[in-house]
């Protein structure tokens, strides 16, 4: 499945993954670890085009997560209270992430929906299944 484009959450998504100081390949990026350049005709990074398969896959979990929460973050009761630990890391940086991109008239929704958010204990991780 194609993942819908959004050009400014796909730059901040490699900005925090530090896609444009390890992998680009203009200088300008590099130095400032931050995307200057996208391909007009789908709007991805530049960068993107660098990385190996396995490595884009980790960076469209990221980019679909933080996708998924700056559409849904706070509305209609989603509190993205998570019972998977392993996650939990993942679904952090894609509320940083996704913080990023909101616009400024929703910054103080999304803020109080981030804030209610880290009230919530991690789950603690799941004992290992004993196999007999």
């Amino acid at each position: 499945m194609p993942l819908s484009v959004q050009t400014r959450l796909m730059v901040h998504t490699a900005e925090m993954l530090a896609l444009p100081h390890l992998v680009c390949r203009r200088r300008d990026c590099r130095r400032r670890n931050a995307c200057h350049w996208h391909f007009s005709g789908n709007g991805e990074p530049c960068c993107l085009r660098n990385l190996t398969a396995a490595q884009r896959q980790i960076f469209n979990e990221f980019y679909q997560q933080a996708q998924i929460i700056l559409e849904h973050g706070g509305h209609h009761g989603l509190t993205y209270t998570w019972g998977n630990p392993e996650q939990r890391a993942l679904f952090d940086a894609g509320v940083d992430i996704a913080r990023t991109a909101v616009p400024p008239f929703d910054k103080r929704r999304f803020d109080a929906f981030r804030r209610d958010r880290e009230k919530i204990p991690a789950p603690l991780p799941r004992p290992p299944q004993r196999t007999e």
